[in-house]
């Protein structure tokens, strides 16, 4: 590939893809991506600005985000337990599965809970608030 021009030099993708994003209006070292890798994968996290969610004008500040009474005590059940699955707060917030799911997207989406591995071997990390 190097050597029919498609590619510059093994890795400077990485390098481009932070240049780049510092360089966005609002960026944020908080916003800074993310390179993860697995003998099987690497993954690369770019986090949208603070300006592009669809939360409205807070900064990046997330205290000032709506969130529902249910979504506050699945952020505590996962503060508590972060290897806990949909299923076992279900049974605690006694809704069901699929509520839980829709909560737990919506929480993602808005930057505050994020998913680290396997749907099945994996733990929920909370952002602070």
């Amino acid at each position: 590939m190097a050597q029919l021009d498609y590619m510059e030099k093994r890795g400077s993708g990485l390098t481009r893809i932070c240049n780049e994003t510092k360089a966005l209006e609002g960026y944020k070292d908080e916003l800074k991506p993310m390179f993860k890798s697995t003998p099987t994968q690497f993954q690369t996290v770019i986090f949208a600005s603070s300006d592009t969610q669809n939360v409205g004008d807070h900064d990046g500040d997330m205290s000032e985000r709506k969130l529902t009474e249910r979504q506050h005590k699945i952020l505590n059940l996962i503060k508590e337990s972060p290897t806990i699955t949909g299923k076992q707060m279900s049974e605690t917030l006694s809704v069901s599965q699929r509520t839980i799911e829709r909560d737990l997207s919506a929480l993602q989406k808005l930057g505050v809970l994020m998913r680290e591995g396997k749907d099945n071997d994996g733990l929920w990390m909370v952002k602070t608030l």
